[in-house]
């Protein structure tokens, strides 16, 4: 057996021996590095899965494989404990003695914790497959579809023996659309440009995300702004506050837009903040002492119809309604004319002085008077007026005094009363 055969031989042989027993990885060193937090930043995504290479060529070359586990587990340690977020962990290319699939989900998806994440990183052991990062790729696209939301893919990994994974990359692209984003994060030998090529296709496929190094990933600072990068945004703005709309009366209506301002608080409002006037005769509901006026009838104050008491000099025990008062007649037949429609009670009043009865008697007798002379004298039809008497029941002065009693002999004129 000549030099070479021998050489190739024994390689062949240290190879079989490696195979069938693989020495595990140094157990990865427990998590002490306080959580942090966003700083006021919002989360970019809603969901990230870490591939991790674990085959041959990543045990080549002053153990590649521990270094690519040291930047999964600072990524881990470096995102912002005060956001939440789903995550998974998957590794590829791994020894059969670790898994006999081509890729495992050893963590996820699931929210994120950085302790149980860093124990399932722990449990990478044995490395030294193939590399199918295609596979992990269509794995993680399934896990990430599955989830829902914004997300993103880290890979770390050499990019060696794995020219299929830029295709997998976009059909992952092509499945998430703009919900997606690809990172890739190149170990091993910075003379590796073919492995750094194929992942910068992956990242490329992408279209949002990129490729970088662990070399550059080195520095503390770079490691934070990766994070900062991939896992936070800018936050929201908050929305601009309701403008003050000021209603200085308390009625429910702004004062912009309130037509009637200082409305007493309690008094129910109309749409323009005015009271309400329910029968509409110009005095408000809470102020009418006569609700129910009938439309067009002329009120007082205190929405009542308005009671014209005819200053006509009634003698003692008298109905004579003389010409000398016609003035006081025509206010009446003018009040009278305002209220077409309406029939209007001529109401009689006396004085105490006399029996009670009698004086009811005088009382119808001096409205009868007073209807005579506005037919007679002014041409006020008969039928628009009635005459009634309220005896001495309704005085207007005291009736101890002879001018009391002089006011109190009187006939009202109840304009736009609907008679009974």
């Amino acid at each position: 057996m000549n030099g070479w055969m021998k050489f190739f031989t024994g390689c062949a042989l240290i190879a079989l021996v490696s195979a069938c027993a693989p020495v595990p990885q140094p157990p990865l060193q427990p998590l002490t590095a306080p959580a942090v937090n966003s700083g006021g930043k919002a989360a970019k995504i809603d969901n990230f899965q870490i591939i991790i290479d674990s085959s041959l060529s990543m045990e080549e070359g002053g153990k590649y494989f521990i270094t690519a586990r040291d930047i999964a587990s600072r990524i881990n340690q470096g995102i912002p404990a005060d956001l939440t977020y789903n995550s998974g962990l998957r590794t590829f290319g791994h020894n059969s003695y670790q898994s006999k699939n081509p890729t495992n989900l050893i963590y996820g998806m699931t929210r994120h914790d950085r302790q149980t994440f860093h124990d399932r990183l722990g449990t990478i052991q044995y490395i030294g497959g193939t590399s199918p990062l295609a596979a992990a790729l269509n794995a993680a696209t399934q896990d990430l579809k599955t989830a829902g939301g914004k997300s993103a893919i880290i890979v770390i990994s050499d990019g060696l023996d794995m020219d299929n994974a830029p295709a997998a990359a976009q059909q992952a692209k092509e499945q998430l659309g703009d919900n997606l984003c690809i990172y890739t994060i190149a170990v091993g030998n910075q003379r590796n440009s073919m492995g750094h090529k194929v992942l910068e296709k992956v990242a490329q496929a992408g279209q949002c995300g990129f490729a970088t190094t662990a070399a550059n990933l080195a520095d503390a600072g770079a490691m934070a702004q990766f994070v900062a990068t991939v896992f936070l945004t800018e936050p929201a703005p908050k929305p601009a506050p309701a403008p003050v709309v000021l209603d200085s009366d308390g009625d429910g209506v702004p004062d912009h837009l309130d037509k009637c301002p200082n409305t007493p608080r309690g008094v129910a409002v109309d749409t323009q903040g005015c009271p309400l006037d329910s029968d509409g005769d110009g005095v408000a509901d809470y102020l009418d002492k006569c609700p129910g006026t009938p439309a067009g009838v002329r009120v007082d104050t205190d929405g009542c119809p308005t009671v014209l008491s005819l200053r006509i000099n009634f003698g003692f025990d008298s109905a004579n309604v003389s010409t000398e008062f016609d003035s006081e007649l025509a206010k009446a037949a003018a009040c009278i004319s305002n209220y077409p429609g309406h029939e209007v009670a001529l109401i009689g009043h006396t004085d105490s002085a006399g029996p009670e009865a009698y004086n009811q008697t005088l009382s119808e007798q001096r409205a009868v008077a007073v209807k005579n002379a506005l037919v007679e004298r002014f041409n006020v039809p008969a039928a628009k007026m009635v005459a009634r008497g309220m005896g001495e029941e309704k005085p207007v002065a005291d009736n101890k005094t002879e001018e009391g009693r002089a006011l109190n002999r009187r006939v009202d004129v109840a304009c736009g009363y609907a008679v009974q």
